[in-house]
Parts: C-alpha cells; structure tokens; sequence
C-alpha cells in the first residue's frame, strides 16, 4: 500500500456520501506496499480503507472484487467490500477507480514466529480450497513468459552476471514448467504486509489484486519467500512450519514436494524483476515504503544453491 494520488478532505466527504457509512472523522494515507493509493479512513460509523487502482480499469477490477466479495461473505479474515446506496461496489474519486472495504483489525508484523508461519500456512490452504470450484478469469503473470517479459524491461539495466544468472534461471524453469500441478485461484501476493495479527493470531488477509490461476503451489512459493526469510537468510525450519499448517487442510502430492524447490526458485526470481522494474519505472509516491529488489536475488542464489547442494 503507497499514496500516489491525494485526496482532500472535501473531496473525501463527498465520495463517502454516496454510501451509508456516516460521515468521515479522519483519514491518513497508508505507506505500505507498492502498486496503488490507500487511505485509512475514520467514520461514525465505523473504520474502512479506501484504495484507489494507480493502472488497472473497472474490466480489469471487476473479477478481482467479486472475488473478494464472494470470500469476504463467508470468512472474517477477508476485506469485504462495500456498496453505495445504488449498490455499486466499484466507483471513481480523482479519475481513479475507487473502492472501500471495511478495515480489518491487527498489524502487519515484521518478524513472523514459526507458529504464525504456520498459522499463515493453514490459512492460504483454506484460501485454495474455498476457491477450488470458483471460477476466475484471470491467467498467470507468474509464468516464464510473464518473468521473461520483466526481464526485457529492465536488461540494459543488469550487470553482466545477473543476466547471465537470470538468463540460467529461466532456461531452467522452461524446461519444466509444463509438469502438472494441483491448482486454482492464487492469491499471488501473500507476503506480511499482506496479512494480519492481533494478539499472536491472524486476524486477516488483504490485498488480492494479484489473484490468478496458477499452480497452488506457487502460492506457497511466493508467501514462503516473504514469511520464512530473517535478515536476508532462507530459514528452512519456518518453511517446515508454514507447509506443517498447509497440510493440516491439504496435502502436498509427492510431485509438488519434489517441486517445491523449483517454485521457490520461480518466485524469487519473478518478484526481484518485478521489483526492478518498479524501482526503474521513476514512479513517485506521496508516501511509499521502496522495497529492496535484491533480497530476491539473495533468494534466488540461496535456493539454486540448496537445490546443488
């Protein structure tokens, strides 16, 4: 979550009014994250966040919301989105497509415990098999064209030996990309700024706009990246606890264990372009938290390493 497009006090009072949920209190805009505008916003009647998509259209939004929509309406741990009194969930405030979901209570946490590894672990299991049957539209952007597509954008921009790693990488990946894996709706972006806590339990999921079919183990994948590395350093006993609590709703299948190193690879990889090719997009932010590219080269080393080893 970052702040690229401001909003002023007059100019928020009138967007709540179209809604029945009382009249704006405060607001503060929220640093986190790194593709759209949110705001934390105060009313009488209660506490909601405010997003503003920086790219995507309504078409594009529109599948993502319904799907918030259709698990916020059977699980607390989910932002569940609002409707204006002409039950629109989707609106636009300073030419931005606009949406409001009630806040979910907790705090992002910096420092994961094995037992909250394990907790989110049980948690994006339960997100796979709630989705399992749901049908969504939206293909994966983690998939080797998609990283080859990043790694064209930011090239010119690499020494010579992170292409040449890079380049190794995704021969690597193309050669087995097509091995069949369990799979449905991802949630494509489940690091800890994406997930809260309160009192040692997680009190809730956020930010699904990365959502796509893919390999549920990607998911795992991606979320294991973000929740079992301390100080740079890949903690194998935080990963055993995070797939402990996976398994406790869904098994593994031996291929998807036997892949699991592939995918940490995949993911590491695809999000240190991604995140290049944000740091070079020159894209200011009122208020942002810049994110560090190279903890997912680190990643990517650490992994291919162990894969050797």
């Amino acid at each position: 979550m970052s702040v690229y497009t401001s909003v002023t006090a007059a100019q928020l009072d009138a967007f709540f009014g179209a809604y029945d949920l009382g009249y704006v209190v405060d607001y503060a805009g929220i640093p986190d994250g790194i593709a759209n505008s949110h705001y934390a916003v105060a009313t009488t009647q209660g506490d909601y966040v405010l997003t503003l998509f920086e790219a995507q259209n309504d078409e594009e939004l529109t599948p993502v919301i319904e799907l918030m929509n259709h698990l916020g309406t059977s699980n607390p741990l989910y932002p569940n989105p609002q409707t204006d009194r002409q039950n629109r969930l989707l609106r636009s405030l300073n030419g931005k497509p606009a949406l409001v979901c009630k806040r979910l209570a907790g705090r992002s946490i910096v420092s994961p415990t094995p037992d909250q590894c394990r907790q989110i672990g049980s948690e994006l299991a339960r997100l796979h098999l709630d989705t399992r049957d749901y049908s969504f539209p939206i293909t994966s952007h983690h998939d080797v064209l998609s990283i080859k597509a990043l790694f064209e954008q930011v090239e010119s921009q690499l020494s010579a030996d992170d292409r040449e790693l890079i380049l190794g990488e995704l021969q690597f990946q193309a050669e087995h990309e097509q091995q069949t894996l369990p799979g449905g709706v991802i949630h494509g972006d489940l690091f800890r700024d994406n997930a809260l806590f309160a009192d040692g339990q997680i009190s809730g999921i956020l930010d699904f706009y990365s959502a796509c079919r893919d390999h549920w183990l990607r998911d795992i994948a991606v979320c294991a990246n973000d929740w079992c590395c301390d100080d740079g350093i890949f903690n194998t006993q935080k990963l055993a606890s995070l797939l402990s609590g996976y398994e406790t709703l869904r098994p593994l299948s031996a291929t998807e264990h036997q892949h699991c190193n592939r995918m940490l690879r995949a993911a590491a990889l695809r999000f240190w372009l991604s995140r290049l090719v944000h740091h070079h997009s020159n894209r200011a932010a009122a208020l942002s938290q810049p994110k560090d590219p190279f903890v997912f080269k680190d990643l990517l080393v650490q992994h291919r390493n162990a894969a050797h080893a």
